[in-house]
């Protein structure tokens, strides 16, 4: 597992450095002092894990996370405790509060080693905290831009503005695009509750569309409906959602 480590502080470098000799297995790849350069090096190298401190020069820990596409699993360590609340409730994967030990230390990486063989829910319950507003509570009313689906080892951010339509998979529902389809962790219940309702409409019990995407909507000739979305694709529409979604297509 490579490992980028980003800290301003060189000593904390140096200790995370000394406590990584007891994993082989993780190979570190860089090491950054302030925000924006974190930003770069995670782009560029593509790290499977992330030390990331919290309190750094140019961004913020939280706001380098919501500037990637792509992150990786992360640990955050910080010596200010204010902090570790709203990690944890966001389900982050650890927590470092400096000073720290050796035992301490591996405690966290042992947690994301067992963690590593699945894509972390943890870490994208935490993600989709920071979209909007940072390490604080969502604001009601405020609805993400982005939302974090498992790509491989990573998340990969799509733009909700991109989103089409979204249908079930069983416990989980897929986020269908111009460019593709994404598998995303949220139900259809959970993703109704996220999503700004001035956008997304349920048409089926299954079904969530973008009011923007949607070109027609038809009789199919047996006393149901179907929607024609762009792309060409046309979802099922239940009778009883069909009269809501009439006026809102003008």
């Amino acid at each position: 597992m490579t490992v980028l480590l980003i800290d301003d502080e060189a000593p904390a470098r140096t200790i995370m450095r000394q406590y990584l000799a007891d994993f082989p297995q993780l190979v570190i790849v860089g090491e950054c002092a302030d925000g924006l350069a974190a930003v770069e090096a995670i782009r560029r190298l593509q790290p499977e894990l992330v030390f990331l401190d919290i309190q750094m020069p140019g961004l913020t820990g939280f706001e380098v996370l919501t500037q990637l596409d792509q992150v990786p699993r992360v640990i955050f360590s910080t010596a200010y405790d204010q902090y570790a609340l709203h990690a944890f409730e966001a389900g982050a994967i650890d927590y470092l509060l400096k000073p720290y030990d050796r035992p301490r230390f591996r405690q966290a990486v042992e947690r994301v080693l067992a963690q590593a063989a699945t894509p972390d829910a943890a870490l994208q319950q935490l993600l989709q905290r920071l979209e909007e507003k940072g390490p604080g509570p969502r604001v009601p009313g405020a609805f993400p831009t982005r939302l974090f689906v498992p790509h491989g080892p990573r998340l990969l951010a799509v733009p909700v503005r991109e989103i089409r339509y979204v249908e079930a998979a069983g416990d989980y529902t897929t986020l269908h695009t111009a460019t593709g389809q994404f598998l995303s962790n949220l139900g259809i219940s959970q993703l109704a509750q996220r999503l700004d309702p001035q956008q997304f409409l349920r048409i089926h019990r299954s079904v969530l569309v973008a009011l923007d995407a949607v070109q027609a909507l038809e009789r199919d000739g047996s006393g149901g409906y179907y929607a024609t979305l762009a792309g060409g694709h046309t979802v099922r529409v239940s009778r009883s959602y069909a009269e809501v979604l009439r006026p809102l297509l003008g």
